[in-house]
C-alpha cells in the first residue's frame, strides 16, 4: 500500500524548507550521508557534468538487505549494507511502505550490521511483509549518484521530520 502526502495545507502550516546540496561528484562510486538529516524526499537533481543527459543524474538511495524475516513488533534487524559509512539515526523504508527509524547501527562502518529499529514511523504501519528475509529497504538520508555522471550536482529536497511519531504520511 503507497503512503500519500496527507495534503499541501499540512505541509505550509509546517512550513518545511526544501533542502539544498550541492557538491562534486569526482568519482564513479560516490554517495553523500545527509548526518544532518534523518531522511529527505529528494524533489530535483541538477547536473551539470561530463553526463550526456539529465537522466545520468538521477540518484536513489542507499539500500540495506534484510537478513532474518521479520514481524511487526521486531525491533532488532540484521542487514547487508555495503561498505558506506551510515550515522544514526535514521529513516529507511521498506517494501510495503513503512518507514522505520534507525535509532542505532551496531557496525556503521562495516557491511553487515544490526539495526535498532523503531517501527511505523511518520504515521506508516508496521508491517511483517516489508522486513522480509532478502528484501531492500531505502536509507532515505543516504543519496546514491550512477556511475556515469560526473561533475557539479545539485539537489533539492524535503527533510522529514525529526520526530518519528509526526502524522508526515497518511
Amino acid at each position: 500500500m503507497a503512503s500519500y502526502l496527507t495534503n499541501e495545507t499540512a505541509m505550509q502550516e509546517w512550513h518545511t524548507p526544501q533542502m539544498v546540496v550541492s557538491f562534486v561528484k569526482a568519482a564513479t562510486s560516490d554517495w553523500i550521508t545527509l548526518d544532518n538529516y534523518k531522511g529527505v524526499l529528494i524533489t530535483s537533481v541538477h547536473g551539470f557534468s561530463i553526463a550526456t543527459n539529465l537522466r545520468d543524474h538521477v540518484p536513489t538511495y542507499g539500500v540495506a538487505t534484510i537478513t532474518p524475516t521479520c514481524t511487526t513488533t521486531t525491533t532488532s534487524i540484521a542487514v547487508t549494507v555495503g561498505t558506506v559509512t551510515r550515522v544514526a539515526p535514521f529513516y529507511a523504508i521498506t517494501a510495503s511502505g513503512e518507514i522505520i527509524e534507525v535509532v542505532e547501527d551496531s557496525a556503521p562502518t562495516n557491511a553487515a550490521s544490526t539495526w535498532t529499529v523503531r517501527r511505523g514511523c511518520l504515521g506508516t504501519t508496521a508491517s511483517a511483509t516489508g522486513l522480509a528475509a532478502t528484501n531492500v529497504v531505502s536509507i532515505l538520508n543516504m543519496i546514491i549518484l550512477p556511475a556515469n555522471c560526473l561533475g557539479i550536482t545539485v539537489i533539492t529536497g524535503v527533510p522529514l521530520p525529526n520526530e518519528p511519531k509526526a502524522a508526515f504520511f497518511a
